[in-house]
């Protein structure tokens, strides 16, 4: 009796678990909008190309900001660096700024965000969650911003 009462639950549970199964793709056509959000808004951004060279005044703050509106900058430190905020500020006392490395090596604030035209680079990447798959580049709780500049030796033909 226990016995057949174990099994007539687990043949009902079965027949409901494959009854919500489908075989068809979600569709996003009934999102807001009509279409995916864009990357910007799950998660990373990179930055290449045309959106680098176009203006060569443009500063790599400057490129950021253009591919994410939502970037805050709250302020400018004493040695001129600015505040910058990828996610929300802190509850307590400290930096909220985000990690930012150039060809590897983390810098010790934000300058180089206004230092480096982006002309000079050749990828950016920023991390707003602080995590990727790249090697080499430990999580942070307050974003990462990757900054790749562009070498002598992969320009042109050489």
């Amino acid at each position: 009796m226990l016995r057949s009462r174990c099994l007539l639950r687990l043949l009902a549970s079965s027949t409901i678990v494959l009854g919500c199964a489908t075989t068809k793709p979600f569709d996003r056509s009934t999102e807001p909008g009509g279409r995916p959000p864009p990357p910007s808004t799950t998660g990373s951004v990179v930055i290449t190309g045309d959106a680098l060279s176009a203006d060569p005044g443009r500063t790599v703050l400057d490129a950021i900001r253009r591919a994410m509106p939502q970037l805050r900058v709250s302020d400018w430190s004493r040695n001129h660096c600015p505040l910058v905020q990828l996610r929300g500020k802190d509850s307590l006392a400290g930096s909220s700024e985000p990690d930012v490395y150039v060809d590897g090596t983390r810098t010790a604030d934000t300058c180089p965000l206004v230092t480096l035209q982006a002309a000079e680079t050749r990828r950016i990447e920023v991390y707003p969650q602080g995590v990727t798959s790249r090697p080499g580049y430990p999580s942070s709780g307050h974003g990462l911003i990757l900054i790749f500049v562009e070498r002598a030796d992969t320009t042109g033909g050489g």
